[in-house]
């Protein structure tokens, strides 16, 4: 197990690779860093044979550091810090034992940005004072909420270490690719943001233990390496898409010196479930479909990407770009839903080509 602190060395530690990661979040030592809950939280992850990095906001090296630096400069390295390794890491966890010595004030703030979403786990001790209106807000959105730290830890653990899905899919990611962050109209604020987006809303859900289909136009080549260091799975099934294409010799370079199970295919592959006899075709543009099923059959269907979110449904697929998914990849169970509860119930409305002006 490895344990990520903020400053090492006199400098800030790096942000990526955190594939497999907990954040351990809530109130901070100022001071006496003695009785900082996290040493428990560490005891209890190698107890549980946790594997990967334990990420600490908590700095016992910020006054030293602050001491050679800007003080504005040095709280916006400090806050930037701690937002990249929660957007990047696999789960949060919030343990907060609010006290009069840790009133948690920074912990308000970040509760209320996470506390609805995937992978984040919730709790506090019975003793931890005035964490009624938190209890409040974690029931309206059925958060359960812990109040033994290990039992937790447990269950973040076991979260991580089983498949979560059958499969998952999504396309058209395009990370650090300006071109598309600019003309897709994508609704942030940076570059830098989206990309963090993608990375939180894929590691949250897909587990190192979990296979991924993209339907192409992965990302910025030139940024590879990097891009699938911060990415969770065990298995990747990457259909090449136009951007990707004229680039394959490149990726195909890349990957070589990638130890992880990432399989590249020129056109098209296929995912056959034993238990639905459904058998769906992951293609980047939609138009393909016909250069190798040129007759569909009643339990085929195509899953591509390529038009960011513009015509959703065919009679005979969907769209599983992240554009249409709120920039999320999407379940297994969520693509036998749409084709057993969503195509076949909809109507002409859905699949016309154009609006009929009645005259």
């Amino acid at each position: 197990m490895k344990i990520l602190e903020p400053i090492k060395n006199g400098k800030f530690t790096s942000t990526d690779n955190l594939r497999n990661s907990i954040f351990l979040a809530g109130p901070c030592p100022r001071v006496d860093f003695t009785d900082d809950w996290r040493f428990e939280a560490f005891e209890i992850l190698k107890e549980l044979g946790f594997n990967g990095t334990v990420i600490t906001p908590s700095n016992k090296n910020y006054q030293t550091y602050l001491a050679n630096h800007d003080k504005d400069d040095t709280l916006k390295k400090q806050t930037m810090w701690e937002y990249e390794t929660m957007k990047k890491c696999s789960a949060i966890v919030f343990w907060i034992p609010r006290s009069k010595k840790r009133l948690a004030r920074t912990t308000n703030i970040e509760f209320g940005d996470w506390y609805n979403r995937e992978g984040v786990f919730i709790g506090w001790p019975p003793t931890a004072e005035h964490n009624e209106y938190l209890q409040v807000r974690a029931d309206m959105v059925g958060k359960h909420v812990y109040y033994d730290l290990r039992t937790m830890l447990a269950d973040v653990v076991k979260h991580l270490s089983v498949s979560t899905s059958k499969a998952y899919f999504t396309s058209d990611t395009h990370f650090s690719q300006e071109r598309t962050f600019v003309y897709s109209n994508r609704p942030f604020y940076t570059l830098e943001d989206m990309d963090l987006t993608l990375y939180s809303n894929w590691n949250k859900r897909i587990t190192m233990h979990d296979i991924v289909y993209h339907a192409g136009d992965f990302g910025e080549i030139s940024k590879l390496k990097k891009i699938l260091g911060n990415l969770n799975f065990k298995t990747l099934h990457w259909v090449l898409g136009n951007y990707d294409r004229a680039q394959k010799a490149k990726i195909e370079e890349i990957l070589k010196k990638i130890k992880r199970d990432i399989r590249i295919y020129e056109n098209y592959t296929d995912f056959f479930d034993v238990v639905s006899c459904n058998r769906y075709y992951i293609v980047h543009e939609p138009y393909q479909i016909g250069t190798f099923s040129p007759k569909p059959k009643q339990h085929e269907f195509a899953l591509y990407g390529h038009i960011h979110g513009r015509n959703f449904a065919k009679m005979n697929g969907f769209e599983i770009g992240t554009d249409y998914h709120n920039y999320t990849p999407i379940s297994y169970e969520q693509v036998t839903w749409f084709t057993e509860n969503g195509l076949p119930h909809w109507d002409k409305n859905v699949y016309c080509n154009k609006v009929q002006f009645i005259k």
